[in-house]
């Protein structure tokens, strides 16, 4: 995280399902049956079956990645670690267009419904800005905070498209079913493209992926759970619709949901579609617009954007920022009142967007056999081929209008990403250590690091948790939460690892250089080899520095390792005790080492080494503006020992020893490394 606050885990599986059921369930269920009717007739019903059946494909790879990689983002953060990042920005710029135009539609149809029925005179623009404000708070406050609110919104539209429905099976006349083809079978794929968008939803559920509790199982689970009831009811839903009212008739509607219910139920029935509408239409929007943020998150966390869109708040940890913007551009289009062309827009998004994430499942396989997969897709690579072509073949059946826009709007995200100078080296150079390095010399905080650690074990994970903690101490002084990556060779420890972090996890042995080439070594910042073992703890950490890593721990028991590894440019911890404090330290302030703890924590002795260009190279101790409640208790020169008084001069190279209070110790020490 850039501002150093994490996403709270605070998402079940009820609370998953209920973020995709609100997204799915949108209000396409209340208005395209309508010109579904106009293209095939009852055959519609076979098309929402046979769509139904088509999407599992996407699902099952969603859910693979998705407990694999359980990252805020979604399938942008999904392709991120697997495919190249030109690509990785285009999925999430499809995906962000998709969404963020999917939540426009959803305030239009809900301000066109406000007008119809309840309000003739009041404006669609006010109905927009009001709502988006409303939802805009109500996600600012968190993803939990919204789905309380959605849930309730999704149980009142269920039961009454389900109660509808069940209710009308009565009247179902079986000459309205036929024939079945009244209009052939020419227009089966294009009606398939038509109602593409009412099944989008699911895949929602991974969006919040750093929200939601144990990820590896919930993730798999919800997904089905949210298909399953999703082509349950619609199926249902649109085999009474067409039985209980002749398709030339429905085809005339606009609100074919509300017409039907008018038909069977009279004054009530109409009251009751209407009220329902309206919750479906709130209930996408708001899950809609919460997505649409926590994507726009994860492209400023990767740098794709300025990384102020990455910031989260600091109460209620949500991605503010991100969903202001969002909100802004919700806004804008929403009151453009050109409902089809939004909507058209979306679908292409949406469509290609699933397509890329469909193909990551293959790119996962062949660059990270040994990555840890708690949901595995079966058949493969039948699955994820199928997936792809699911998506993609929809794209041509769509209107000319939304694929010419798709295809404009596809060039003008390349630009932006292009128009970056970081970005064009990207694409000619191959490429992302430049990028880190630029956004560390310009970000005001030290950017999140992303480390692996190898070897899961005691050692390992005493580390992970010191640097993956978020009590107020530790937040305080580290730059951000940083991108912990495991690898380990016992598959019963693996499991552990997966319950107790929801990080990315290697199986295997980390001293294998394919091993590393899969975890994608050159994007690792800091690499530590901490298994029980000092000597694949020595050939782990040489292999790293063969390979490119800049940064290498390794944590070692016999100190006549020290020099072979300090030769090599490789950092050796040798004291067990004070291990996953100095990997901290190292990590979060280099150039400075804390010795040990005085009094059980009391106090610290620490040591920095002043660096060439510091501030107080040059300067007279008592000049130096150290805290009063801690003290300089050695300078060390080359091989001299400096007794410090107030006027002794601090030189380049000296090592400084400071003994005082562990919060106001490190205050010193960063003023003296200071540069």
């Amino acid at each position: 995280m850039s501002d150093g606050v994490a996403f709270k885990r605070n998402i079940g599986l009820f609370l998953a399902v209920m973020i995709g059921i609100g997204a799915m369930m949108g209000p396409g269920i209340f208005a395209l049956p309508g010109e579904l009717a106009g293209m095939v007739g009852p055959l519609g019903i076979l098309v929402y079956l046979v769509m139904g059946v088509v999407t599992i494909f996407t699902a099952l790879n969603y859910s693979e990645l998705g407990a694999a990689i359980p990252l805020a983002g979604g399938g942008y953060s999904m392709t991120a670690r697997t495919l190249p990042r030109p690509i990785s920005f285009l999925t999430g710029w499809f995906f962000w267009i998709g969404n963020t135009l999917a939540c426009a539609m959803y305030a239009l149809i809900f301000a066109v419904t406000i007008r119809a029925y309840f309000l003739p005179d009041v404006s669609v623009v006010l109905v927009v800005v009001l709502t988006t404000v409303v939802f805009t708070v109500v996600n600012l406050r968190g993803m939990s905070e919204a789905i309380k609110v959605i849930t309730v919104m999704n149980l009142i539209e269920l039961a009454i498209l389900v109660g509808v429905a069940a209710l009308g099976v009565a009247d179902i006349e079986a000459p309205n079913l036929t024939p079945l083809a009244p209009h052939g079978y020419g227009e089966f794929v294009p009606s398939m493209a038509l109602i593409y968008i009412s099944y989008v939803g699911f895949e929602l559920i991974t969006v919040a992926a750093e929200e939601i509790i144990d990820p590896a199982r919930t993730i798999p689970r919800a997904i089905f759970i949210t298909l399953a009831i999703g082509v349950a009811i619609y199926v249902f839903v649109i085999w009474v619709m067409m039985g209980t009212v002749h398709h030339t008739e429905l085809a005339k509607s606009d609100v074919p949901f509300i017409f039907v219910a008018e038909r069977l139920f009279g004054a009530w029935g109409r009251w009751a579609a209407v009220f329902a509408t309206i919750m479906a239409s709130l209930s996408a929007f708001s899950v809609t617009l919460g997505a649409s943020a926590r994507i726009l998150y994860a492209l400023g966390r990767d740098g794709h954007f300025p990384r102020f869109f990455a910031t989260l708040h600091k109460r209620y940890r949500t991605p503010h920022v991100a969903l202001l913007i969002c909100a802004g551009v919700v806004v804008v289009t929403g009151s453009s009142g050109i409902v089809k062309f939004v909507a058209s827009v979306s679908d292409f998004g949406y469509l290609m967007g699933l397509g890329i994430v469909n193909y990551a499942v293959i790119a996962l396989h062949q660059r990270m056999p040994n990555l840890r997969r708690p949901f595995k897709v079966a058949w493969y690579p039948w699955v994820p081929i199928l997936g792809i072509i699911s998506c993609w073949a929809f794209v041509p059946a769509l209107e000319l209008r939304s694929f010419a826009l798709g295809g404009i709007l596809t060039a003008v995200g390349s630009a932006i990403y292009l128009y970056r100078p970081v970005n064009r080296k990207e694409v000619a150079n191959g490429f992302a250590q430049l990028a880190r390095q630029i956004r560390r010399v310009f970000a005001k905080r030290k950017p999140a690091m992303r480390i692996l650690i190898i070897g899961g074990g005691r050692q390992g994970q005493n580390i992970a948790q010191r640097l993956m903690a978020k009590d107020e101490y530790h937040l305080m002084f580290r730059s951000a939460e940083h991108q912990i990556t495991f690898i380990e060779p016992d598959p019963q420890r693996c499991k552990v690892l997966e319950q107790t972090f929801n990080v990315p996890i290697f199986e295997g042995d980390g001293t294998k250089e394919d091993l590393f080439r899969q975890v994608g070594i050159e994007n690792i910042d800091v690499a530590i080899a901490a298994s029980g073992d000092d000597g694949k703890n020595v050939i782990s950490g040489l292999q790293a520095k063969r390979l490119g890593v800049k940064r290498v721990i390794a944590i070692v028991q016999d100190p006549e390792y020290l020099k072979l590894l300090e030769e090599e440019g490789i950092s050796a911890i040798s004291a067990p005790w004070a291990t996953a404090a100095m990997v901290e330290n190292f990590l979060d302030r280099p150039g400075v080492a804390d010795l040990f703890d005085i009094g059980t924590g009391v106090a610290s002795l620490t040591e920095v080494v002043v660096p060439a260009n510091a501030k107080v190279a040059g300067q007279r101790i008592r000049d130096i503006d150290v805290p009063h409640e801690c003290v300089v208790a050695a300078v060390i020169r080359g091989k001299k020992f400096v007794v410090p008084r107030g006027d002794t001069v601090i030189e380049a190279g000296d090592e400084v020893v400071f003994v005082g209070p562990s919060t106001t110790i490190k205050t010193a020490a960063d003023r003296f490394i200071a540069i």
